[in-house]
């Protein structure tokens, strides 16, 4: 038997189904009309349940409604909702797949539990952050957090937990080949379960007991454990799915006891009896593992027939429900078969299958690695850009002590002046002198902080940028160049096109993203020349259109161009272009697929104002408030979910100031929003 067919059925409790589907659409609907009533933290309260009720239905929806909170949540948190709420996007996250952003909220909810001493929910964030470690395959992580887990419950005195966690670091030392180990969790796992009378725990507890037992080889003790936790079971009058799905396992394992003691007819009338079990469950892997175990055993028994007979509705199984590991399990059983009977075509064909499905496996597995290297190196940049700028903030605070003591200074010998001034006129005058010298040097020492001010705010800004905005479309290129690279051939055309739109695209992302760094990074360092002219707008916006042509098409959002002709600016042409085209590319990104743009013009006797409008989903009022400041920087995932820098509209505020013209928005929250841009029709105004 392979180490993989030793291993199918281990029972544990590392992966936990989380909840149930919640309340009907007329639930959420309600929440949804409650919603457009409130504001402030009972919003955010709504807001919260709606992304509850839709985690399992439309976890796209959910985490929609999540970030909304979130955004409310972040400037005022009287009732402590970030902790769950931050849990709750981590679930959201895992539900489609973005380990990455689930492992980030799972984390931020751990550190916040521990800050506000919810240690029963600490222990539920870290036993989710191990599971997803788990999954992962970095199993030293997942023993990390599933220790962590197990304090918060001592703490709590969770015996049920406590037992779950033992059950878990068994696993992982199991997985990582710490036989003895593994045996000490698992019989503590034991021993809880046994005091607190859960009889379906106490029974994977000895089946997983046993598994240690046979990967030593000790095939006796093996079968004592097995055969317990049978008899457990067969006593308990009320059995559930659950204990007919361990009964499967317990059969499972014995069987294969038997068959490497080369017992092979007890083996078979075990596994039967296991099968009989698996399919009160409806398990289809569980079944489909006893079909192959049956296959292999039959195959060694020369009984050719039944073992291609077990082995063929395994497969069939296995790619029905795309089971690639018990897929590539039946291909070697197959392989073996044949070559046992002289049919070495049909074995290598199998081979080949095997094969096929084995370099899957590991490409995947390898790109699974590969992302969680990258996710490391990511975080150990941003450590040290952490402690980097603690650093700094130590020189600061050296320089603010040595600033109080110029002051104590000072305070001094003003005291010493005064008790002094009728009698040392000279000395009181040179002193005179000395304080404007000093009044001076603290003003040039204010005016050098607030530049230091400006410029940390300016590099935080950047590295916000490159470590946020620039880096998912740069592993998203990376990603699918690597793929392409790699599998080229093996990819249908059609796949073959989609990994390059979603380079194209991620390309597009960057190049916008590296624009607007640029351009305002050159404006914060003034090495952008000021060279008015009179320009028609017309003009200029035809360009930006004809420029931004595949976002439009891609995202299949009509641009109606109103324009009066007649609409003439004096004004730098390309920053006027800067700013049109930002504008249009934010209107786009927070479009809905099939909506509509349309830019219209006002000319009058001071100059000409153009509104951009669309159609999407609008902007809060509070958010409205600070979107032109260029200290907050707000940033907003796209209908589509395009991540932004915020730089656009501040270079879009900042190139207008240098035009004598203005920026204002007009915005309803779910009907759109309207930027308003107003120019000089000539030099004189």
């Amino acid at each position: 038997m392979t180490v993989a067919m030793k291993n199918i059925l281990l029972l544990t409790f590392v992966l936990l189904l989380y909840g149930t589907v919640f309340a009907q659409d007329s639930k959420n609907d309600s929440l949804i009309a409650l919603s457009r009533e409130l504001t402030g933290n009972e919003l955010a309260s709504t807001y919260f349940d709606l992304s509850k009720h839709l985690l399992d239905s439309l976890p796209d929806s959910a985490l929609y409604f999540a970030n909304q909170a979130e955004l409310i949540l972040t400037k005022s948190d009287p009732d402590g909702m970030l902790p769950p709420l931050f849990k709750l996007k981590g679930r959201i996250y895992e539900k489609i797949r973005v380990t990455d952003r689930s492992l980030v909220y799972y984390g931020k909810a751990y550190d916040e539990f521990i800050k506000v001493g919810d240690m029963q929910e600490v222990g539920n964030c870290a036993l989710n952050l191990g599971n997803t470690y788990y999954e992962l395959g970095d199993f030293s992580e997942a023993y990390f957090f599933y220790m962590q887990s197990l304090n918060a419950y001592e703490q709590v005195g969770d015996q049920i937990g406590i037992a779950k966690m033992e059950n878990n670091l068994g696993t992982v030392s199991h997985e990582m080949g710490n036989l003895d180990e593994a045996e000490r969790h698992y019989i503590k796992a034991y021993g809880i379960y046994k005091q607190e009378g859960t009889i379906s725990d106490q029974c994977r507890s000895l089946n997983n007991i046993g598994l240690i037992l046979y990967d030593r080889k000790d095939y006796d003790s093996a079968l004592v454990y097995f055969r317990d936790g049978i008899e457990l079971l067969n006593e308990k009058p009320d059995r559930t799915e659950t204990d007919y799905y361990i009964l499967s396992g317990l059969h499972n394992n014995m069987g294969l006891v038997f068959a490497d003691m080369k017992e092979y007819k007890r083996a078979l009338d075990i596994l039967l009896r296991g099968l009989t079990f698996a399919q009160k469950t409806e398990d289809p892997y569980t079944i489909g593992s006893i079909y192959t175990n049956l296959g292999s055993i039959y195959g060694k028994m020369n009984r050719q027939d039944s073992a291609l007979y077990y082995l063929h509705r395994s497969l069939r199984i296995a790619k029905n429900m795309k089971y690639r590991h018990l897929e590539l399990e039946v291909y070697d059983e197959l392989s073996g078969l044949h070559a046992g009977l002289g049919s070495y075509a049909s074995a290598y064909n199998w081979r080949l299958r095997y094969d096929t499905v084995y370099k899957d496996l590991f490409n995947e597995n390898q790109s699974q690695q590969i992302a969680r290297i990258r996710g490391l190196y990511e975080q150990q940049i941003k450590d040290q850009e952490i402690e980097q700028l603690h650093s700094q903030s130590q020189v600061q605070k050296t320089l603010n002590k040595v600033f109080i003591i110029c002051i104590v200074v000072i305070v001094i010998l003003v005291v010493i002046i005064t008790v002094n001034l009728r009698s040392k006129k000279k000395t009181n005058q040179i002193l005179a002198e000395r304080n404007i010298q000093l009044s001076s040097a603290m003003e040039k020492l204010s005016q050098s902080g607030e530049e230091l001010e400006n410029l940390n705010r300016s590099k935080d800004r950047i590295f916000s940028v490159v470590a946020h905005d620039l880096r998912n479309p740069v592993a998203a290129v990376t990603g699918f160049s690597e793929l392409l690279y790699e599998n080229f051939g093996e990819f249908t055309t059609d796949t073959q096109k989609e990994y390059l739109l979603q380079i194209v695209q991620g390309t597009q992302r960057i190049q916008n993203l590296l624009e607007n760094l640029l351009v305002w990074a050159r404006s914060q360092m003034k090495a952008i020349k000021f060279e008015p002219e009179s320009l028609r707008v017309k003009d200029v916006l035809d360009e930006c259109v004809r420029q931004l042509k595949a976002n439009l098409d891609h995202k299949k959002v009509s641009c109606q161009v109103e324009v009066d002709k007649q609409c003439m600016v004096y004004a730098d042409k390309a920053m006027i272009h800067t700013v049109l085209r930002n504008l249009i590319i934010n209107a786009i990104k927070f479009s809905f697929p099939g909506g509509r743009i349309w830019i219209s013009s006002k000319v009058t006797s001071k100059g000409c104002s153009i509104s951009v409008s669309d159609e999407g989903i609008g902007i809060q009022p509070e958010i409205q408030e600070k979107l032109l400041d260029s200290n907050e920087g707000i940033s907003s995932l796209g209908t589509s979910g395009e991540a932004g820098s915020g730089l656009g509209l501040i270079i879009c505020k900042e190139f207008l100031e240098k035009n004598r013209g203005t920026l204002s928005v007009e915005s309803q929250p779910g009907n759109g929003a309207t930027f308003v841009v107003n120019l000089p029709a000539s030099a004189d105004h």
